[in-house]
């Protein structure tokens, strides 16, 4: 045995096994990173569907409603009309 990096003890150290191990270990690191990125994307493109379509909801009540005041309006207009006949 001898003597290694900080004194420790090492036994033939197979430098390109710790090479190859590293390279392992950044190509692993960027695969994480990649499938992270995709997995941000769709749950931004989801959020997005999810706002995109309460907005279209909302437009779409708030149309309804003016639809809808719009009728009661007529109504009441007609009534009072034949109140006065």
């Amino acid at each position: 045995m001898e003597r290694g990096f900080y004194g420790f003890m090492v036994s033939g150290v197979d430098w390109r096994r710790m090479e190859d191990l590293s390279l392992r270990i950044e190509e692993e690191r960027r695969r994480v990173e990649g499938e992270y990125r995709r997995v941000l994307k769709n749950s931004v493109a989801f959020e997005k569907r999810i706002r995109n379509r309460w907005r279209e909801k909302c437009r779409e009540k708030n149309r309804r409603i003016s639809e809808l005041g719009a009728r009661v309006s007529e109504l009441e207009r007609r009534l009072e009309q034949a109140k006065d006949l």
